[in-house]
């Protein structure tokens, strides 16, 4: 008798989690503009936008990269990616070992993980410009399948910001910052992580706490053009 044995579920990718934060951080923002004094007629005309922002995309994942001088090719967003995750399967089990390691990401590390996954695809890119990393996002809210949505009648707009994040040695997820926000152009407070949505429940930066210690991070900096993430050796 042939007994046919069903394969285990793929593994959620950093992918997956990319596309979860960026939907997270999106809706929480809103709620917390609306939370502290913006009226619907604001929310959907000053802080949403009718059309996407332009956003920088990688190639795509099936793309052949393009050929050096020396005659080889360059990696795919999707070869990018899955190096990157060889990377953060190592620090999680460095930091399951209470072993101190250093995890570095470029730019192109974190662009290629976004791109190489279809829900994330086209709708954020990080720039690293020295210490300071910039990040810009443009997420339709057809997306946020939430009740709000429909309720406010926004699900033709589009969430448009721009997040600069300044991260110096020691940088932990409890004291990081934000130092400039921009929503659709507009300026608003760079103190949203500590914010809960509408006032209350948990803050942005509960959520941040909680994916770096899944990975085991226990700090890090942005320097050089670079992310650079550590594991404890305690």
């Amino acid at each position: 008798m042939n007994i046919q044995v069903e394969p285990p579920p793929p593994k959620r990718g950093i992918g997956s989690l990319a596309k979860g934060c960026l939907i997270l951080v999106a809706l929480g923002v809103l709620l917390i503009v609306v939370g502290v004094g913006g009226s619907l007629w604001s929310v959907r005309h000053v802080y949403l936008s009718d059309k996407p922002a332009p956003i920088p995309q990688a190639s795509a994942p099936s793309e052949t990269g393009p050929v050096t001088p020396e005659g080889t090719s360059m990696a795919t967003p999707s070869e990018t990616s899955a190096a990157v995750r060889e990377r953060l399967d190592t620090m999680k089990q460095a930091a399951r070992a209470h072993e101190r390691t250093e995890v570095i990401f470029t730019a192109a590390d974190i662009n290629a993980l976004i791109a190489a996954n279809r829900k994330s695809r086209g709708m954020a890119s990080v720039g690293i410009d020295g210490n300071v990393a910039q990040v810009q996002v443009s997420i339709p809210l057809e997306r946020l399948k939430v009740p709000l949505r429909d309720a406010f009648g926004l699900a033709d707009r589009y969430f448009n910001a721009t997040v600069t994040i300044v991260a110096p040695p020691g940088t932990t997820a409890s004291d990081v910052q934000l130092s400039e926000v921009k929503i659709n152009g507009h300026n608003v407070s760079a103190n949203l992580l500590d914010g809960g949505l509408f006032g209350v429940g948990p803050s942005l930066r509960s959520y941040i706490i909680k994916y770096a210690n899944q990975y085991g991070v226990t700090d890090g900096e942005i320097r050089d053009g670079k992310v650079i993430l550590h594991t404890s050796g305690y």
